[in-house]
């Protein structure tokens, strides 16, 4: 009976849009949630406004918000997007008195609408993001549902047992389902769970299909109709995963391709021009304002556009929660063991600082250079004249020895690149590299997991106990030479306690003090072994048969997680060859190409000069240098240029942001919200790049600086 009033109750969804009834009844249902995030308390103080939007909107508003389980209102919603539009406007008339540059004041105009269309689309967005969240969380619902099911035959146990497992948008709609059925407001868990149907089709509709399956599981007369069931809704959700991530992968080429043109290869053509404009443009084109662009606001977009594309991510993979391992440092700490004595270190502080001081010759380098820019002085003169170069203006030649290509020169820049590479390597280091042994522990450990539980289930189904079955698996990793795999570490240590302490399965596992789990602090793992250390009580047998059906079920889950590695490889090789190489190698060559042409110009103004002294022909006034006559010859006021140290440490900064940004999104790609191993990733990839970048610089000026030496023997 269950089974067909779903098996309607589905048919009629998927044919007609959900009622205005029903999106009233689930907007109401969300106003009694607690104010969690910031755009719900901005949404809900801006309805003082009382903007209503149009009828159409406020119907997608209503959509978006209930699928979005945001606690807001469409007039909320709409009245925050004008709220934060007047206010951007408002606090941006200053800044127009001041009358700054045409470029900067025409970003400055596009920043209230970007903020403006943040704030309007955010439910919509939002909904997106929880649909997703939704069909990863079904996964974990339906396993844990059907792997209870296969031990109770009772549904309202399984689906309590499901949500005790889990959380998410599903969860809290399933708690509030019971929360009514035990209060008298439904009569069975089939009519409080209907309630909710209609969403969840749209969030995921093999879900629904799955719980369909499993209410006719009760109506099964045989135990292989009921495993066939069983298999079959597990079956529906991991295809659904599966499919989904083929479709995430398609979805994110063009994202990508959008990222990759916006991101590296447009800002690297600018950075090509970078030179050209500082010389060529410093009149017309604040190159200040450019430089602050690379470095602080062109990041920012990219880092918003992968937040974008990471949060569309469906969560196929099971993330390892390493918070809970005993032998783990506190968060933003590392552990530095003397001796008996552990000292936590926080990281930040200890970056910053390392960081600094390999930047401190670039430091007192620029410093000084803007001093002398600043407050020039006589002096400049005659230590320009000691250096080889002549002028009579202190201005033009302190930007003559910047554009130098001198040990002292290039040691201010690479320093500059190298301390805050530095700073970003060691904080994901430090922050990673005692975490990351245990996450790829745990990761390790969940893939042999059904392997594990497939041994000792057939010895015990054979009628052998626990610690006997322990023994015999544990010979016969052995045989296979797998003494170093994780998961006969995790049995020895479980045997150990069996023997040695004479614990039970259950104690030997969540012992507070000698309990393998807590070292192993995977939530897969804790759970599936709470589920064994239950069955364990009852008999051996029962332990084997369920250690073997659980072990089938992880198997399913890995095979699909392994498909949907082969429908990334493609996308993730991609990236990190960018990330690794062409970032750096393309970045390293610019780096060097802006003192390449201002020396250019240089020897071709020397050349020029000493034709106009041969034959007497006035080009240009020299005015103290060639180089600088020939500039000003140009139209090109040379005090204006950037000096090229500046410009290369730009170009090295620039370097490292882009790196760390597309190592996030590879990270973001392969692992999904998996903070350890992005910043393992992170620290690892950067130090190549950073590397790459160093090496390929210093050639392309050496390989420059050969050049211009010949150009200069062979005019000379």
């Amino acid at each position: 009976m269950a089974f067909n009033f779903f098996k309607k109750k589905q048919a009629k969804i998927t044919k007609r849009a959900l009622s205005k009834e029903y999106i009233e009844f689930l907007l109401e249902e969300q106003k009694t949630r607690e104010l969690k995030t910031w755009y719900e308390k901005l949404c809900k103080f801006s309805e003082f406004l009382k903007i209503k939007p149009p009828k159409s909107i406020e119907e997608k508003f209503k959509l978006d918000i209930v699928f979005s389980a945001l606690n807001v209102t469409p007039t909320g919603v709409f009245s925050a997007s004008i709220l934060v539009l007047l206010i951007s406007l408002m606090l941006l008339l200053p800044l127009f008195a001041l009358k700054l540059d045409t470029p900067v004041m025409l970003f400055l105009s596009f920043l209230p609408f970007i903020a403006f269309w943040y704030i309007y689309t955010y439910p919509s967005f939002r909904s997106h993001v929880v649909r997703i969240q939704a069909g990863d969380e079904a996964i974990k619902i339906i396993l844990y549902m059907v792997i209870y099911l296969k031990l109770n035959p009772n549904f309202e146990g399984a689906v309590n047992f499901a949500v005790s497992h889990s959380k998410g948008p599903i969860t809290e709609d399933i708690k509030k389902a019971m929360w009514d059925l035990h209060i008298g407001r439904y009569k069975t868990v089939e009519e409080a769970l209907s309630k909710y149907t209609n969403k969840w089709v749209w969030w995921n509709e093999e879900f629904v299909r799955s719980i369909s399956l499993l209410y006719s599981i009760l109506l099964e007369p045989t135990e292989e109709r009921r495993d066939a069931t069983l298999r079959k809704a597990l079956d529906f959700i991991l295809t659904s995963t599966h499919n989904k991530m083929k479709s995430y992968v398609e979805d994110i080429k063009s994202p990508i391709t959008l990222l990759h043109m916006m991101g590296l290869l447009l800002p690297a053509i600018g950075l090509i021009m970078f030179p050209m404009i500082s010389i060529f443009m410093a009149q017309m084109v604040s190159v200040p304002q450019l430089v602050v662009a690379y470095i602080v606001f062109l990041p920012l977009a990219n880092l918003f556009m992968i937040n974008r594309i990471l949060q569309k991510r469906p969560g196929a993979f099971m993330v390892p929660d390493i918070s809970k391992h005993p032998k783990l440092p506190p968060e933003n700490y590392f552990e530095l063991k003397i001796g008996k004595i552990r000292i936590y270190i926080p990281i930040l502080i200890l970056s910053v600082l390392i960081g600094l001081v390999i930047m401190l010759y670039g430091i007192f380098h620029f410093v000084e250079l803007a001093t002398n820019l600043l407050y020039p002085s006589n002096e400049i003169l005659v230590i320009a004249e000691e250096r080889g170069i002549t002028c009579k203006i202190p201005r033009e030649c302190v930007l003559l020895m910047e554009a130098k290509m001198n040990v002292p020169n290039i040691l201010a820049s690479f320093s500059i690149t190298a301390g805050f590479a530095a700073m970003v390597i060691i904080y994901f280091y430090l922050n990673s590299f005692q975490r990351i042994k245990i996450r790829n522990e745990i990761k390790n450990i969940e893939s042999e997991f059904q392997i594990g539980l497939f041994s000792i289930g057939n010895y015990l189904s054979e009628g052998y106990p626990i610690e006997v079955s322990m023994q015999k698996s544990l010979e016969e990793y052995v045989k296979l030479g797998m003494e170093k795999r994780p998961m006969y570490f995790f049995f020895q240590k479980l045997f150990y306690n069996i023997k040695t302490f004479g614990m039970t399965f259950k104690r030997a596992l969540f012992d507070p003090k000698e309990g393998v789990a807590k070292y192993y602090p995977s939530v897969l793992i804790e759970d599936i072994m709470k589920i064994l250390s239950n069955a364990s009580e009852k008999s051996s047998v029962l332990l084997g048969t369920i250690s073997k059906t659980i072990a089938k079920y992880l198997e399913d889950i890995f095979t699909i997680e392994a498909r949907i590695r082969d429908i990334l490889e493609e996308t993730r090789s991609s990236i990190r060859l960018q990330a690794s190489f062409v970032i750096p190698m393309i970045l390293g060559i610019i780096g060097a190409m802006g003192i390449f042409i201002l020396n250019m110009l240089r020897i071709l103004a020397e050349s020029l000069s000493k034709i106009q002294q041969q034959f007497g022909i006035v080009l240009f006034k020299e005015a103290g240098n060639a180089f600088v006559g020939f500039m000003n010859y140009l139209g090109i006021e040379f005090t204006k240029v950037v000096p090229m140290t500046v410009l290369q440490a730009v170009v090295g900064i620039y370097t490292v942001e882009v790196v760390t940004l597309f190592t996030m999104l590879l990270s973001g790609i392969e692992n999904g919200f998996d903070k350890v191993a992005r910043d393992w990733e992170i620290a690892r990839t950067l130090a190549k790049a950073i590397l790459i970048y160093g090496m390929v610089n210093l050639v392309a000026l050496i390989m420059f600086y050969n050049v211009e030496q010949t150009i200069k023997v062979s005019v000379g």
